[in-house]
């Protein structure tokens, strides 16, 4: 009789070393949670070493670029501390004589850095007269935002000016223009008009933009200017310096467009129905230069003022040898024959910057 035997089950038990285990199954199986373990320490160990390897590269790049920070704004610093120092002796070079003028006040300013180069009264108390339409302009600039916008000239301004002789660049009552044509009526032929329109159409009235003067006054740091008109026609309670009108002119001059106009010779409002052909208008002061160059350079702009009791007055600008240099003088009464004395004063005073023998 033939003996039968049962295949082993997969879950037939055979004793090993004094202990069970699934037959098939690993030896090892029974380890395999202390090593998952085991693995898991290593494996977090190695994270923490990658993440503060990452860390540390971070902190290399931080340092390396706030090195190379450090040693750009050193360089920069430098380079201005010498091109300042460069600066500083080029201007102590200029000797410049305000006495021989023919005008009582006087002041020449370095554009750029607002150093004084030479003071005749610069700070004595003036009255400014026209030159007070360089911070009407300036203020109009900054307070109206589209300056190419048509708005009618009001009739109310005309009275008033046609009562006190002021000086107008030729826009009549009813008139279209543009905020920009005024800027140039008021710097080129000194338009008063313009000048009553562009605070109208500002500040709501003249009143309110005269406020709005005074207050960019105070922002630029003057202490014995103020106004009370948009035209710089006199009034005693108006008043200013050489050298605080030299502040304003350098401060104007950092506006593109301020810059643009006051540097035109001339300039044509557009063509309407008071004016089919439109009209040209030259700056007062150029239309009496027969030739604006100086030595080294020429003069590029500049607005004359005048009345009886400020005498002549001329805030100008020249670019000289590639800097600029700003002159304002004033007082000078007409009692000579010659209309372009302060104009003659620029020349004299401006010439000295670079005589010929040192020009570029």
């Amino acid at each position: 009789m033939k003996k039968t035997f049962k295949k082993k089950s997969a879950m037939h038990i055979e004793t090993i070393s004094g202990y069970d285990r699934p037959q098939g199954g690993s030896r090892y199986a029974d380890k395999q949670p202390g090593r998952k373990k085991e693995m898991s320490k290593r494996q977090a160990a190695g994270r923490r070493r990658r993440r503060n390897n990452r860390m540390m590269s971070l902190l290399l790049v931080v340092l390396i670029a706030a090195a190379v920070c450090l040693i750009a704004v050193w360089g920069i610093t430098s380079y201005r501390a010498t091109q300042t120092d460069k600066t500083k002796e080029e201007l102590e070079k200029i000797q410049v004589d305000l006495t021989g003028l023919e005008s009582p006040y006087a002041i020449l300013l370095d554009d750029e850095t607002g150093t004084v180069l030479a003071s005749k009264n610069g700070d004595d108390r003036i009255y400014p007269a026209s030159m007070v339409k360089i911070m009407t302009v300036l203020t109009a600039i900054e307070l109206i935002d589209d300056l190419d916008t048509e708005f009618q000239m009001s009739y109310d301004i005309y009275d008033a000016l046609y009562e006190q002789d002021a000086s107008r660049a030729g826009f009549d009552p009813g008139e279209q223009v543009t905020a920009r044509e005024l800027l140039y009526g008021a710097l080129l032929p000194s338009g008063a008009e313009c000048c009553a329109q562009l605070a109208l159409e500002a500040a709501g009235s003249q009143e309110a933009f005269v406020e709005k003067m005074n207050t960019k006054a105070q922002e630029l740091g003057l202490t014995d200017t103020h106004f009370t008109n948009v035209t710089g026609l006199h009034n005693d309670d108006q008043y200013s310096t050489s050298h605080e009108i030299g502040k304003i002119l350098q401060a104007a001059l950092k506006n593109k467009t301020f810059y643009e106009v006051i540097t035109t010779h001339s300039y044509t409002a557009k063509a309407t129905q008071q004016h089919p052909d439109g009209f040209t208008f030259w700056s007062t002061m150029f239309k009496n230069m027969t030739d604006e160059v100086v030595n080294g350079g020429e003069i590029i702009g500049g607005k004359t003022g005048y009345t009886d009791e400020a005498g002549h007055c001329l805030a100008s600008a020249a670019k000289i040898n590639g800097r600029i240099y700003i002159l304002v003088t004033a007082g000078w009464a007409q009692n000579t024959d010659s209309a372009t004395y302060h104009i003659s004063d620029a020349f004299l005073a401006y010439n000295q910057i670079a005589p010929p023998e040192n020009t570029e």
